[in-house]
């Protein structure tokens, strides 16, 4: 190995073999893959640590490198695995970069994405350095996939459980002080007021952040298995019972000195809560840690030659090349299609602020900040006859945003949240005018023994014509949106309410008459725009 360092045409191999196109596959996987997770990080509150996890990364695999194993020769059956594991996750991410260019807000994609990069790392490392290199950098490379959202059935599952756990158990402690509380939902009804606990206090985004920061420092203080699995029951106790704490003194507080004391509590409640949970993974990790074994001198040499054969050469060469033609091939054709793309007809749903009967709502920076914040709004109005009704309207602009998120905030889920009685859903209902559609869901709450009647779309901008589609969150229909060459061009909720109605048709008929009053529409959006 020494004679390879002081020959130069061995070294110029070497940087070519060994280095050089390595370092293209890792950068051009792990370029795509931090590209489609961006967005989540940027909108989504509960994984803005993710931005930050590949820093860590780098860290780890820096810290693991200072005393690796010498470099150990793979056998035949190892390096033809771990060619064809390469090929596997290539292959895999290559078809996720434009599926995902098309559909930013799917989360499959992104975990799909994040498992082929990891894997593609890893062939890397078994084919450098064999089974010894593998062992040694395999967790650094693993720790990336904390970042990664949860798949959003399995959020909603496991946040409305902790929201209702807290709920629940906020409720209890309020009665043990000595305060007047009632549950309805994930509300609590205080004299004060009504207080919410919401996605932000269900403890969801300290326990994420805790798992992070367990693994993180298990790793640094290189912590046995045993610790740290018991690190990471810290973290996750310390998280929950840390956000009951947050819960109750924020209930106690709005209990004592009303709702508007709350808000000057929220953020340092929520913040010694994080201290805390760090606080206690940091203390457990630095008692248990493992005494510093000797640096290496550096003096390890990256393999040979010898040990890099041109097959791996060329298995390296073509991934490299599959994934920057996925790259370059996908931008090429987003961009050609959407160059072609037709203007069509555009329309809007205005403000009826100021007419008789009619008061703007205030939506709360919070509400706007779950919905990775759209620009809308919300009123409510009152008829002579008793009709009472309420509309929220939303858009958000085209780009890489989570839309899908909002397809999860249904009706169905939300206004059961805040008290409100599903009795059963309803046929589906369209509004046409001026040669648009507009499809609505509808469902029939009950709220107070009141009937209310509650209409639902969410729609999808830049259709074939630039008319608005229905949005198809389908495998299908995802598919249809990348063969179409069509990325996010901005989605739109509209969600309309209606009290002290008699009967379903009715409520078509006050739904109908509202919307001829407040959508317009311009024919030639083109047009409009100039």
């Amino acid at each position: 190995m020494i004679n390879v360092w002081q020959s130069p045409t061995s070294f110029s191999c070497l940087w070519r073999k060994a280095v050089v196109i390595p370092l293209l596959v890792a950068f051009a996987g792990w370029f795509a893959v931090i590209r489609i997770l961006w967005s989540d990080w940027m909108v989504d509150p509960q994984y803005s640590y993710g931005m930050l996890v590949p820093l860590l990364v780098i860290g780890l695999l820096m810290r693991r490198w200072e005393d690796r194993p010498p470099p150990a020769h793979s056998g035949l059956p190892a390096r033809v695995l771990a060619g064809v594991m390469m090929g596997i996750a290539a292959i895999l991410l290559a078809l996720v970069i434009p599926m995902a260019e098309a559909n930013p807000d799917w989360r499959p994609l992104g975990s799909a994405a994040s498992l082929a990069v990891v894997f593609l790392s890893l062939s890397l490392i078994q084919m450098l350095g064999g089974g010894t290199w593998l062992r040694h950098f395999c967790f650094p490379v693993c720790f990336f996939l904390i970042a990664v959202p949860w798949p959003r059935n399995l959020e909603l599952s496991v946040m409305n459980s902790l929201m209702s756990w807290n709920t629940g158990t906020t409720l209890e402690i309020l009665h043990w002080c000595g305060y007047e509380a009632l549950r309805q939902g994930n509300l609590i009804v205080i004299p004060a007021g009504v207080l919410g606990i919401e996605e932000a206090c269900s403890g969801i985004r300290s326990l994420q952040s805790g798992l992070m920061v367990a693994l993180f420092f298990g790793e640094v203080f290189r912590l046995g298995t045993a610790r740290r699995l018991l690190l990471v029951l810290i973290a996750v106790v310390a998280a929950l019972l840390g956000n009951i704490l947050r819960s109750s003194l924020l209930a106690i507080v709005a209990s004592r000195n009303g709702l508007a004391a709350v808000a000057s509590w929220h953020d340092p409640a929520g913040l010694i809560v994080l201290l805390l949970t760090v606080g206690s993974v940091l203390a457990a990790a630095f008692f248990w840690r493992m005494p510093k074994s000797a640096e290496s001198d550096g003096s390890i040499p990256v393999p040979g030659v010898e040990e890099t054969s041109w097959g791996i050469t060329l298995i390296q060469s073509g991934t490299a090349l599959l994934l920057l033609f996925s790259l370059a091939g996908s931008e090429y054709w987003f961009h050609a299609h959407e160059r072609s793309s037709v203007a069509g007809r555009e329309w809007e749903i205005r403000q009826r602020a100021g007419e008789e009967g009619v008061s703007p709502v205030t939506v709360s920076p919070r509400t706007f900040r779950m919905l990775f914040y759209p620009k809308g709004f919300s009123e409510r109005w009152m008829k002579t006859n008793g009709e009472q009704g309420q509309v929220f309207y939303f858009r958000w602009p085209a780009g890489r945003t989570s839309v899908q998120a909002v397809s999860m905030h249904n009706p169905e889920v939300c206004l059961s949240s805040i008290g409100m009685h599903l009795l059963r859903p309803l046929a589906p209902v369209r509004f046409e005018e001026g040669g648009m559609v507009i499809p609505f869901k509808s469902w029939l709450f009950e709220q107070n023994g009141r009937p209310v009647y509650v209409y639902n779309t969410l729609l999808e901008d830049g259709g074939v014509d630039g008319t608005t589609e229905e949005l198809d969150d389908t495998p299908k229909g995802r598919l249809h949106s990348l063969l179409l060459g069509r990325r996010n061009q901005g989605q739109r909720m509209v969600e309309v309410a209606l009290w002290n109605i008699p009967d379903e048709g009715v409520a078509r008929d006050a739904l109908a008459k509202y919307l001829r009053q407040v959508v317009s529409i311009r024919a030639d959006a083109a047009q409009a725009k100039q």
